[in-house]
């Protein structure tokens, strides 16, 4: 263990109580604690998968829709991340307890494509959007977590090197077949969006009008086919909310 994670270490111990653990796997463990004096919750993620600079990246931000990195240690296995957590429930809760209308499932899709929007102009790719990465905070705001599986655009790769993803959600070319771009983000992104809409996966069924085609674009098995960026796929849901069907 390095300087820096004893550091973190101490600080967890004096100054915060855990209050639960979210994760335990063999590849990652992922805690909620609670700061002694001011209540203040921070989530801390120690995992396998060497994200490091997909973190480092992002931290310091803060954005309405991620959650805010304060700091990353690397080890020599493995990183540290501390990280703001978010209060509310995942979207796959909601899902499970109420049918989302359509005028709240185009907002919360909207949040995610802030949050895209935000990441793609870094270079980073989620791959792994899904309902259970998904936090509808206490404001009714849609914020995209977990970039365990986010990896940055290679500019010479023709694939990509782990095949990751939610198997229902991710991309053709998340099995080999290309390298994730922000075209695999917006095919996730469509799926999760058929599912608020009608509750089944784009491949069986989606809503009929503009929706339905906004939808089926987003998903094309073509990455030349789809949404090239979210700010394209912004443009039509605005008409959509603007005019309808």
């Amino acid at each position: 263990m390095s300087q820096y994670s004893e550091y973190i270490e101490n600080v967890l111990k004096n100054e915060y109580e855990q209050v639960a653990v979210l994760r335990d796997s063999e590849t990652s463990h992922i805690e909620v604690f609670k700061h002694r004096q001011t209540d203040n919750k921070l989530v801390r993620i120690c995992s396998t998968n060497r994200n490091d600079h997909i973190f480092r990246s992002l931290r310091g931000y803060r954005h309405p829709n991620i959650p805010t990195i304060f700091d990353v240690c690397a080890d020599e296995d493995s990183v540290t991340v501390l990280e703001g957590f978010v209060e509310g429930e995942t979207l796959a809760t909601l899902m499970k307890k109420n049918t989302v209308s359509k005028q709240k499932a185009v907002a919360y899709v909207r949040d995610i494509c802030n949050a895209l929007s935000f990441l793609h102009a870094k270079n980073i790719v989620h791959r792994d959007i899904k309902p259970s990465n998904i936090i509808v905070n206490e404001n009714d705001k849609a914020v995209l977590i977990d970039f365990s599986s986010a990896r940055e655009i290679s500019g010479t790769s023709e694939s990509d090197t782990v095949n990751l993803g939610t198997p229902g959600y991710a991309a053709p070319e998340q099995y080999g077949v290309y390298q994730s771009l922000p075209a695999t983000d917006i095919y996730a992104l469509g799926v999760l969006f058929n599912e608020l809409v009608i509750g089944t996966n784009p491949i069986i069924q989606t809503p009929e009008g503009k929706l339905g085609r906004i939808i089926k674009k987003c998903t094309s098995l073509q990455i030349s086919e789809r949404y090239q960026s979210i700010e394209d796929l912004e443009k039509d849901l605005k008409k959509y909310i603007r005019f309808g069907v």
